[in-house]
Parts: structure tokens; sequence; C-alpha cells
């Protein structure tokens, strides 16, 4: 499958399905070194003298589509400016469809109010906009190119396409866009400035973090601007002192906060360019300014890995009936002021799993209407408090944990913290922390194509919901060299990513109503008994050798995190992780604890 081709031997493909672009995208006459399809909607000014302006506008869609009067009023805003061009991040309609007629509506309704802009818009694609190869498609036929870049006074503009990936993972398209980048970037090193944008922050994204590195090499030591989307929060960094940013939104869905560090406001960003270098504030639609530091990658990062840290003690097994958690969570304040921290541990009752403490007592409270326990702790700066979680269930409820939620209140307002399901698990801990360990390499079989998918069956009746759920297919039995399987499907070597990610879309591209299988071996020195934990997008059911383990699939359950019984025999065991895709973007995310630190696994 071409996904796992060498990129060696691939040849170079540079644009080759792109059609041409619709009459409407109009450039003056010759201001522009450019492609001539790139996604462009009006026409440049006259290019005079060395100095420019630019906005940019964050991500339009994905929960704010009832916000266009404030889109609106960041359009007035912008025209007030008269910038030179303004460039998007991304994510301009809901998307996700595979028909035309829809697409067509919806981006009707995003030019209804776009147009208003008194000048040129430039268009980044995202991954609502181009969610699957329809919807590529789509984009090719009216706008051009989905990567490309342009040249305004002396300073190199490259956009890349985050989405490039569904089609063939990394494979022939992907690499002909990273090529383009890289000959693009080497072309044009003596530019007086870089500016790259991207819709998804390849810097803080571990699917793309290869990637991102290539670019970096290519970049060398010269000044750069990078910009992306998809997240809504304003989170600014540097690498080296050039800019990072990934934008906020502007109308988009945004969790309001008045803690501006935290990024959660709506805004645009102008940009001025003078002598090769670059300016940028941030502006709110009403017009009020900001810093571009006003919300630093460093404050989120806080709130999103230096506040909770969840772990546990051995659990206890010794109980015939239920099994025991020493779970527990350390609370630390960064910060230089007092805040406060809300636990909250969700789905206690669909879990089946039980806080073994006294819930009526203080400082613990309990919602009588979802059963939800929370508890409240100020810290001053400096100051850590650990919070018991020990729980019990019954061994048939292992599978599906509870889950954990934080809030810190900061400045009087409560910020949310980020739940980063690629990276960690914000399930009630079973294990050390120290005791997971992820699989550095898989076996992975190309897709089998299933059909439609009933996912109101999920989770109880997974053979209603599609019989290819309980279809032996081949490789449940795990690994095997040469197999062959009914359409031709074999097995390639392919590397997690992250904390135990395997990034579908990075291997095989992104396909619907599909299936795919990733295979390892775990070596015990004796019959044992451990978990993994499993989180699929979109669904993942696990065989240690051969046989399915009934109590931890991941079908969408009470919790999105599965932990899985390995009952490991002596010797060598086969795990073969079966993940199903229903619509969009696939993952699976998988670790084994190992308590005992005896285990070997295999790397392939």
């Amino acid at each position: 499958m071409l996904s796992f081709v060498s990129i060696k031997k691939l040849q170079f493909l540079f644009l080759s399905l792109l059609v041409l672009v619709l009459s409407s995208l109009a450039f003056a006459n010759g201001p522009l070194s450019v492609p001539d399809r790139i996604p462009i909607r009006g026409s440049f000014p006259e290019e005079e003298g060395d100095s420019f302006h630019f906005v940019i506008l964050g991500d339009k869609t994905s929960g704010g589509e009832e916000l266009w009067d404030l889109f609106d009023q960041a359009v007035d805003s912008i025209n007030l400016l008269a910038p030179d061009f303004v460039i998007t991040t991304g994510d301009h309609i809901p998307g996700h469809m595979e028909e035309r007629g829809q697409w067509d509506l919806e981006w009707a309704e995003y030019w209804e109010h776009a147009e208003r802009l008194q000048c040129p818009l430039i268009l980044t694609p995202g991954n609502h906009d181009i969610s699957n190869i329809q919807c590529h498609q789509f984009w090719l036929d009216d706008f051009g190119a989905s990567y490309f870049q342009f040249i305004w006074k002396d300073c190199l503009f490259l956009i890349l396409n985050t989405e490039e990936e569904r089609f063939d993972g990394r494979g022939p398209r992907w690499e002909a866009m990273m090529q383009f980048a890289e000959q693009t970037l080497d072309k044009e090193k003596d530019r007086s400035h870089t500016f790259l944008f991207f819709h998804k922050p390849m810097w803080d994204d571990p699917r793309f973090l290869r990637d991102w590195l290539r670019i970096l090499h290519s970049l060398g030591d010269r000044a750069f601007t990078a910009v992306a989307g998809h997240e809504h929060y304003l989170s600014v960094s540097r690498h080296e002192g050039n800019l990072l940013m990934v934008m906020n939104a502007t109308a988009a869905g945004v969790r309001d906060s008045e803690v501006k560090e935290f990024g959660g406001f709506h805004a645009f960003a102008p940009v001025t360019v003078r002598n090769g270098k670059a300016h940028v504030s941030i502006m709110e639609p009403d017009g009020t300014i900001h810093s571009v530091d006003v919300s630093p990658a460093s404050f989120r990062k806080k709130i999103n890995n230096a506040v909770v840290f969840p772990d546990a003690d051995d659990p206890d097994f010794s109980d015939p009936d239920f099994f025991h958690t020493g779970s527990f969570v350390l609370l630390k304040n960064p910060f230089e002021k007092e805040i406060s921290v809300r636990l909250v541990v969700q789905a206690l009752e669909a879990s089946g799993w039980t806080l073994k403490r006294d819930m009526t007592k203080a400082p613990w409270s309990v919602d009588p209407d979802d059963g939800n326990a929370s508890v409240e702790v100020r810290l001053q700066p400096g100051e850590e408090e650990r919070i018991d979680l020990a729980a019990q269930a019954p061994y048939e409820k292992i599978g599906t944990p509870p889950v954990l939620h934080l809030e810190v209140e900061y400045d009087g307002y409560w910020l949310k913290k980020e739940v980063m399901s690629m990276e960690e698990e914000n399930a009630l801990p079973l294990y050390p922390a120290k005791a997971w360990k992820m699989v550095p390499s898989w076996q992975q079989t190309e897709a089998f194509i299933i059909g439609d998918i009933d996912v109101s069956q999920l989770p109880d009746n997974p053979e209603k919901a599609n019989p290819w759920f309980v279809k032996a297919l081949g490789p449940e039995k795990g690994y095997e060299k040469e197999a062959v399987y009914a359409d031709g499907q074999r097995w390639h070597r392919a590397e997690s990513c992250a904390r135990g990610l395997i990034n579908l879309n990075g291997l095989l591209g992104t396909l619907d109503l599909a299936a795919t299988f990733s295979s390892s071996r775990i070596f015990s020195p004796a019959a044992q008994l451990t978990h993994g934990i499993m989180y699929a997008d979109n669904f993942a059911q696990l065989y240690l050798n051969g046989v399915l383990v009934e109590e931890g699939q991941a079908l969408r359950g009470p919790s999105p995190f599965v932990y899985v019984p390995l009952r490991l025999e002596e010797g060598w065991n086969t795990l073969s992780i079966k993940t199903v895709n229903n619509r969009g973007d696939w993952f699976l995310r998988f670790l084994v604890a190992d308590p005992k630190n005896n285990l070997k696994i295999d790397s392939w």
C-alpha cells in the first residue's frame, strides 16, 4: 500500500491533480511571484514601498456557527485597518460532507460575510474544510492549490496543508508537499522574512513533529514566523526568537475567559512588516488591542500539565470479588498567585467504580443529578496537596474507569484544563504512572473496508452496529510475516509517534468505514495479570493470543479510556488491536502496565 512505500522510491509529484481555479480568483497585474492557482479571493493592491500590512483571521467554524455578528464586527474592524491582504488559519465551514450541494451551501454562507472584506482573502485549508477525499477535491475544483507559496515585498509566504495526509498518510501525496516546502525554502532562502501557515500546529502536535523537524532543518537560521489555528485558543511561544503562534478563533467555538493569558477570547492578528521584521499584535473584534504575548503558551501548559498529577499505588487484586486501587492526585500551584483547583470525578455510577470514602463528608460533594464527585482545594504559590481517590469495583467493570477533569480558578475566573487525549490519560489511575510503557513500533495491516456503522448500537451490540466487529478477518491472530488477507492486505512496520500514539491518518490516510490491525508481542517470564490502557478514534478491540478480551473493548462506553485485562502466559504473548474508523480522523493509543518491570516488548 502506498502509505508504507519508502519515500526514497517515490517520484516527486507536484500538484498533478489540481484543476483550474475559478475565474473569480483574480490577481492584479503581476505584483506577486506565485503559482497561478492559489486560493485567493480578490485583487492585490499595487506593490509600493517596502513595508506592508496584513491580517491573520482565525478559525470560523466548530462551535461558532451562530456567531456571524461577531465575525462581521471583526471584518468591519479589519477594513478600518486597510491591510494589503488577509490570510486565514483554516476551518471556514462546518464541512465533513461528501455531497457537493452541502459544500456549496456552506461556502455560500461563508462568502456572504467574508466578501465584506475590502482586500484580498487568502485561504489556508483546515480539517473541517478538507475532512475527507471528497472535500479535498471540492477544494481543488473551487479554490485551486491546497498548499502553495507566494512572495510579497521580499517576504516568503509558505502555506502548507496538514490535511494532505488524508490520501495516503505519509505516502507520495504528503511527500510531494514536504518536498515542495523544502525546495521552496531552499530557493527563497535569501528573502527578508519567511511566514509559515498551516492549520494544525505542527510544532506542538505529536502527529507532525517529525515533519516539523524537516521544516526547521530547511529554515536554517533565517528569521521566520509560524502561524496555525485549529485549537481556537491563542497560544504564543518562540523557537530561537522566532514567533510560533496558535491563533485564537474569530467567531468559532471558544470558552470565553477574562483571563487573557489563557487565550480564551475571539480575535484576529494585524501584522506590520518593516525592513524584513514582523510586528504582530492581537485585536479583538471591537478593536481592543493586546500584545502578541498576551497569551503565552507557558501559561496554558501550566494549566494543562503542571497543576494536577494523577498517580496510584499498586492495585490490590487479592479480593476475589473486587479489585482495589490506590489512586490519588498530587495537586501543585506553579503560579505566583493563589489558585483554587476543582477536581471532578465523572461517570462514577455508569462506570461501576466506587470511591472508597464517605462522600457525604467535606470537602467532597456529590451532584445528586449526575452522581459526579468533586472537591475544591485552595493552594498558595508553590504549595502542594495530595488528594486520595482510592476506588473499588467488581472485576467485570475494570475496563470502564471514571473520568478525571480539572478546573483552575485564577484571578477569580475558572479555567478548564484542556483534554489532551493523544498525550495523556484522564481516567482514574489504576497503576503507578511510572508503570506504563509504550510499544515503540508495531506491525500494521493495510485497511479493510467494512461499510456503514450504526453507532446507536454501541457499545452494547457491536454485531448489530456492524458485523465486522465480530467477523474473523485473520489478523486477530497477530503478525504473520508473509500473510495476505482477503483483499490483499499485508503487514508493514509502523512506529508510535508519541506516548503510545499510532497516527493512522499518517499511516493509511483518512479512510471512512474502515478497520486496521496493530500487532506486537510481549514477553513475560511467568504467567501474570496486568492491564493495558487503550483509547481509539473511533473504536478498538484487543485480541490477546488470538482471543478477544471481552472486558476491555473501546466501543465508547462511560469512559473513552479502557483498561484491558492482559492475562499473560509465560513466554511470548501476541497482541493484535483492531481499530475501526467511522468517519474522519482516526488513531489508536495503547500503553501496557509493567509494575514488576519484568516485561519485554518486541520492537520488531
